[in-house]
């Protein structure tokens, strides 16, 4: 994908200090490129002390000044809008509490308002009639769901009528068994429809989802699959018309990363997300898609495909023609319920002691290959058991649960993205078959390596801001962005830097901002 991560003229960072955990940005623009970003400052990812601060830039984030500690005892992920009035409103979890400024944040009033009982509120949004909307989630329900491995979420949307002081709760945007729907941006559209755009947080490579409503927020649609992979969504408008949205890239390669285009494009379904840093690895050869590693995750390269939602009721059939030339001791492999492993000569079925993702397996087994040649290998599941039939030949059965979390990711490439993946192997062809009945739903996805990488979508459309693959999720990727103007954006966010001497997960984390132009995206 187009990279901004070694443009170092386009980066500014906008607060980094040793001993400090420094996280969940968010940026205004107040006119004349004058930007305003609030952010929190912890001792770590969940911190012990919650400061929040707001800096101020006067000339488009290149340089900020210094950070005005605001008198609060607690603060978490802080949201900034502008008001009709010229006033910006900032939204704080803590309390919760908002904060109003009149004279561009020089100084700022509070209000502990009334009626607001979900989290991680979103930037409010200002009706015609003056009302105000936002919309936040909590967790409600069984503790450890394990299709989920947490308690359902609920996104919640409220309602002021007397500029924030009370709130109402008006609708709940979504609330499905098996999606962890939370973090929801919201975005007004000219034609008064709004677009609700929300985190998946099941960790299986479910994208983002996408809800509308063409009442103001009383009804929405059912959830719709997005192209993208991600947490905390910035949703907005460009001068244009276009949709923009920065997010914590949660792919396999993650990083922070930005989406420019058009609500049918954000409504386009699921995409194929892969993780391949070097540049060289894999390539496109007469014979397929050569994937070439070394040991060691310099050279790691795995696909994550669309995901099962229910395996309850779903059934799926992933098949691959594959040669496996040279593989060390994890192979490479398809994933389905499990990950079966391939070598040269054989199919290992058995789940990998080693491995807390495999221990919902119950039985294995292992399948011999005839070495040097291209082979069908087919994966039929349904009802908790995966086939494994190789050349159209059935050889053995893997039982799953059929309602955990760690059944549902579809995957292939490297088993482990930060182990010994050394392989020498072809891919000619792959396709994917899912019927979910519980949701409604069919998805079909064929590849043959004449098509380009088997992410081809995401290479051209998605933007990555700055990679952080070596961090764990939560030290990256929280943002927001602002309009410059003239198709210039900023956007800030919180970054690990994981290919730094000191990082430390869930201890690291500094405040970084990049200018985006749309012809990035291109």
């Amino acid at each position: 994908m187009p990279s901004l991560t070694n443009a170092t003229d386009r980066h500014t960072v906008i607060d980094r200090r040793e001993g400090h955990y420094l996280c969940f940005p968010d940026v205004v623009c107040t006119g004349d490129r004058r930007l305003i970003v609030a952010y929190n400052e912890y001792d770590q990812h969940v911190g012990t002390r919650r400061a929040l601060l707001v800096k101020e830039s006067a000339d488009g984030g290149r340089s900020f000044g210094e950070a005005m500690r605001m008198d609060v005892p607690w603060s978490h992920c802080p949201r900034i809008a502008p008001l009709h009035d010229g006033r910006l409103i900032m939204t704080d979890d803590a309390g919760p509490r908002l904060y109003l400024t009149s004279d561009l944040g020089r100084t700022w009033d509070t209000l502990t308002p009334k009626g607001l009982h979900h989290a991680l509120l979103d930037r409010p949004i200002e009706l015609e009639d003056g009302a105000l909307l936002t919309t936040g989630h909590q967790h409600r329900g069984t503790v450890d769901h394990p299709a989920i491995r947490q308690a359902n979420t609920e996104q919640m949307v409220y309602r002021s009528e007397d500029a924030g002081c009370t709130w109402t709760a008006l609708s709940v945007v979504a609330r499905p068994r098996n999606l962890v729907l939370c973090e929801a941006s919201m975005a007004l559209l000219p034609d008064g429809r709004l677009l609700a755009l929300m985190r998946e947080n099941s960790f299986v490579y479910e994208p983002m989802y996408l809800c509308v409503s063409r009442d103001l927020g009383r009804t929405w649609s059912d959830p719709a699959p997005t192209p993208l992979i991600g947490h905390r969504p910035t949703l907005g408008l460009t001068g244009d018309g276009k949709l923009l949205v920065t997010y914590r890239n949660v792919g396999p390669d993650g990083g922070t990363c930005a989406w420019l285009g058009s609500e049918e494009e954000l409504s386009d379904d699921f995409r194929v997300h892969g993780r391949h840093p070097d540049p060289a690895n894999p390539s496109l050869t007469p014979e397929g898609l050569r994937v070439c590693g070394q040991p060691g995750p310099g050279s790691v390269v795995r696909y994550a495909l669309r995901p099962m939602t229910d395996p309850r009721s779903a059934r799926a059939t992933l098949e691959a023609e594959v040669r496996v030339d040279h593989a060390g001791p994890n192979g490479c492999g398809l994933r389905l319920g499990v990950w079966f492993r391939l070598f040269p000569d054989r199919i290992e079925t058995a789940p990998d002691p080693q491995d807390p993702s495999e221990q919902n397996s119950k039985t294995g087994a292992t399948v011999p290959l005839e070495p040097g040649r291209f082979h069908t290998i087919r994966l039929d599941y349904a009802a908790g058991r995966v086939a494994l039939s190789t050349n159209g030949q059935r050889r053995a059965e893997v039982r799953v649960d059929d309602d955990h979390a760690d059944t549902r990711a579809i995957l292939f490439g490297a088993p482990y993205p930060f182990e010994d993946n050394a392989v020498d192997c072809t891919w000619k062809r792959i396709k994917l078959r899912i019927d979910e009945p519980a949701m409604l739903r069919a998805y079909a996805w064929e590849w043959d390596a004449l098509d380009g990488l088997p992410d081809q979508w995401v290479q051209t459309h998605v933007l990555e801001l700055m990679n952080d693959r070596f961090a764990v999720s939560p030290d990256f990727g929280y943002s927001g962005w602002a309009s410059l103007g003239n198709g210039e954006y900023f956007c800030a966010y919180h970054h690990g830097g994981s290919d730094e001497q000191g990082y430390e997960p869930m201890h690291s984390a500094h405040v970084m901002g990049t200018h985006i132009c749309e012809d990035d995206f291109a």
